[in-house]
């Protein structure tokens, strides 16, 4: 084993590293590689392992760019660092997998709203005309834990949509695509962002409030609230809303939305952080999406869970407030077209018999599964497409970076409108 603690942004591996990592290939004969570090690591190993000859899978975000929600320079890097990598891809003749993991690409409940709405364009020529989707970390990290814990952490200038927001807007992205070589083809987009940031997070629940909630909150806490709002003033985002005009040329094709939550509803009643901040510590994960197609059709995806998840309890799990619910409300314009059911409800039970089968734990971890064996296979050559290659990242790359630099231009005050060309 190679332990390496160097997660700095950085677009090079230090020579020794590069020299350590290059002694395992060869000793091993390794020919791919998942990268699952701190963002702010990814697009140097990924650059390495692209040298390397290396097949890639790669967790989200592409890239973390320090300060991207302050910094304009910062904000536009994101979409740099994916060019970089995407033509030192290309370079070396791009006959390696490249792969990144967007589980819900591969999640049944996904695919399933994304065939629906195809189905209505392909009979109607009608394009999704709305989007909406949110997600809540349902995480509560008091003011300390803020400055002091380094784990999907606030303290490099960036937050939430780099953490969970990633998966937002790649599936508004990968909704879109199918209006691609169309009259209707997406070619730029309005983007504006709204965030709240520590020092806004401070005003919500204030430090009279927390000794109010926690007796003990004077003997833990770390900093006074000036120290606090002086530490954080340049942290990233806690909550962001974005906005979306996507355009043809001039007009608008489809309005979107992607509502971002860290400071979502929870179920921690403790002071004194846990051990697990992934799928502990009180998170309770909700999340949803509406879709409009003009007067065809309406969709809803929603997955609310009302506890932390417990593996030992299988009680009520695909229930609403469930680990495992997750329902897909379907209404379609029966009067325009006859054979469409006006009205559709689909379960994750019925779009998932491995929820059922008893080696499941949770659809999106089944759909983090598929990710890994599409790339398995696409490596082996068992696959000739790929669900979630680099190339069909750029889409939603550009609206991250833009969502920062509407953030960063309105620190400045600057017109936080940003528009960017697809």
């Amino acid at each position: 084993m190679l332990y390496i603690s160097n997660n700095t942004y950085t677009k090079a591996l230090p020579n020794e590293e590069r020299e350590k990592l290059n002694k395992l290939v060869k000793k091993y004969k390794i020919n791919g590689v998942i990268i699952s570090t701190d963002p702010l690591a990814h697009l140097r190993y990924a650059l390495w392992a692209i040298d390397q000859g290396l097949h890639i899978l790669m967790d989200k975000p592409i890239s973390a760019v320090p300060y991207a929600s302050t910094d304009e320079h910062a904000a536009e890097d994101i979409v740099s660092d994916f060019y970089l990598l995407k033509n030192r891809h290309e370079k070396k003749g791009a006959k390696k997998i490249v792969s990144i993991m967007t589980q819900r690409r591969f999640h049944p409940a996904y695919t399933k709203i994304r065939e629906l709405a195809e189905d209505v364009f392909k009979k109607t020529n009608c394009p999704i005309t709305s989007v909406q989707t949110f997600h809540s970390d349902g995480q509560w990290r008091l003011p300390s834990e803020i400055v002091d814990i380094d784990y999907h952490s606030f303290n490099h200038g960036f937050g939430e949509l780099l953490h969970s927001g990633y998966h937002s807007l790649d599936i508004i992205c990968w909704l879109l695509s199918s209006t691609r070589g169309t009259k209707k083809e997406i070619n730029n987009v309005d983007i504006f962002s709204q965030i709240v940031r520590p020092t806004d997070f401070i005003s919500q629940i204030n430090f009279p409030d927390y000794k109010n909630l926690f007796a003990d909150f004077p003997k833990v806490n770390k900093y006074s609230e000036k120290d606090f709002r002086n530490i954080t003033k340049k942290y990233g985002e806690i909550d962001v809303f974005v906005n979306f005009a996507f355009k043809h040329n001039s007009d608008v094709i489809t309005l979107g939305s992607s509502n971002l939550v860290h400071n979502g509803f929870s179920q921690r009643g403790w002071l004194m952080p846990k051990k697990d901040m992934y799928k502990g510590n009180g998170r309770v994960r909700q999340e949803t999406i509406f879709i409009e197609q003009g007067p065809f059709q309406s969709i809803s995806l929603v997955s609310y869970q009302s506890s932390e998840i417990n593996k030992d309890s299988n009680s009520g799990i695909f229930d609403v407030g469930g680990e495992y619910h997750l329902d897909i409300h379907v209404f379609r314009n029966s009067s325009f077209y006859p054979k469409w059911k006006t009205y559709e409800k689909l379960s994750i039970k019925d779009l998932s018999k491995s929820t059922l089968e008893g080696y499941s734990r949770g659809h999106q971890e089944d759909a983090r599964r598929n990710a890994i064996i599409d790339f398995i296979e696409s490596a082996k050559g068992k696959r000739l497409s790929q669900v979630s290659n680099l190339l069909d990242h750029e889409f939603g790359v550009k609206l991250i970076s833009g969502a920062y630099l509407s953030m960063a231009r309105k620190i400045h005050s600057k017109n936080p409108v940003v528009n960017i060309s697809l």
